[in-house]
């Protein structure tokens, strides 16, 4: 049995695949120790998952203005500091980072302590953690066809992004039977992601009477920070909640998904073969949102809206749910990708790795 460190928290797309490959490694009796950060979605997200070890990490982002990049070093100093004193407790084999400000300390100190270190970069376009890590782990994943700047192709691999156990599709009268909705009627899921989408829900306020006209359903995620729009009604048929722990009966309930583009999402999507009309955070670093977004698009699992441009939504959506056969040809791609989500090669790296304490034969 071996010791695997997995840092992956800060937001539900970091955390998530860290989730999901814990489960895994798990199932085959390695031993886990998830770093998440301290924030709202973490924690939520950890609740259920009892069977899981996870310990609160430090670390800040290297955030926009002076202020930020200031306090960043200390932070990253005490993230390092507390890593080594955990590593030296732990005895990781192997360390996975899957980007974000919690990567950094955790991967310092491993590099230190002389333990070999993968990386799992979901988006198209890598962050600043995962570029610099890069420069000194042994194995980086990273979505098809992207790569790093200056770093060995050797070390890199093609991949997939793990996902969750429970994100399993099912038929959709037992996913809304799930969820209380009817099954009759059409239902839409508005979801931006771990940390919500105040436009999104914005969106879902402002066209109430529109869907209650047609009989369209909305299930409407609006994150930890989100503001509800009316106090949710478990049998009402426009429901807002902060956060929903049956996602893939969500997914699977819905005709359609408007969302946010984080890696995590367009794979559960994938997974639960949902349509999607994708909003981009427009701020999200180095816009990999959109990117994500333009990759699906071309692949004809989705469809695209700029936040900017968000009052073309209603026309797209509608567009979209009175034509099946659009729907259904996304259905096909979002198969096709599903079949090409390899992320089994993440797990087998880190058990080649994990073998004779970290030395990889």
């Amino acid at each position: 049995m071996s010791k695997i460190l997995l840092a992956c928290g800060g937001t539900g797309g970091h955390l998530a695949p860290g989730i999901a490959l814990a489960e895994s490694l798990q199932s085959q009796n390695h031993e886990t120790l998830l770093m998440v950060s301290s924030k709202i979605v973490d924690q939520q997200m950890t609740a259920k998952y009892r069977g899981l070890n996870f310990v609160a990490g430090r670390g800040r982002g290297f955030g926009p203005g002076l202020i930020n990049k200031i306090l960043f070093f200390p932070s990253l100093f005490g993230a390092i500091y507390s890593s080594l004193k955990l590593v030296r407790q732990f005895r990781p084999s192997v360390l996975i980072c899957f980007g974000g400000f919690m990567s950094l300390g955790p991967a310092i100190a491993c590099k230190i302590s002389g333990i070999p270190i993968l990386v799992h970069e979901a988006n198209r376009r890598p962050g600043k953690a995962v570029r610099l890590i890069a420069r000194f782990a042994q194995s980086i994943h990273l979505p098809y066809g992207v790569r790093i700047k200056n770093i060995s192709a050797e070390c890199q691999h093609d991949s997939g992004f793990p996902v969750r156990q429970e994100i399993t599709p099912t038929a959709r009268d037992i996913a809304r039977q799930d969820l209380n909705f009817p099954n009759t009627g059409r239902l839409i899921l508005v979801t931006g992601g771990s940390q919500g989408a105040q436009v999104l829900t914005r969106w879902v306020e402002n066209n109430h009477e529109l869907f209650k006209q047609n009989n369209i359903h909305v299930l409407c995620l609006t994150g930890a920070s989100g503001r509800a729009g009316e106090v949710n009604n478990p049998t009402s048929s426009i429901r807002y909640l902060p956060f929903c722990n049956q996602m893939a009966s969500a997914y699977s309930a819905a005709d359609i998904a408007i969302t946010r583009s984080g890696a995590g999402t367009l794979a559960e999507l994938a997974t639960c073969r949902t349509p999607a009309v994708l909003v981009p955070y427009a701020f999200a670093a180095d816009d990999h949102q959109t990117a994500n977004a333009v990759y699906a698009v071309e692949a004809g699992m989705a469809q695209m809206i700029p936040e900017k441009n968000i009052e073309k939504l209603n026309h797209t959506v509608f567009d979209l749910l009175n034509e099946p056969s659009k729907l259904q040809a996304m259905k096909e791609a979002l198969a096709r990708a599903d079949a090409h989500n390899h992320w089994e090669k993440i797990l087998k790296e880190v058990l080649d790795w994990a073998k004779e304490g970290g030395v990889k034969k």
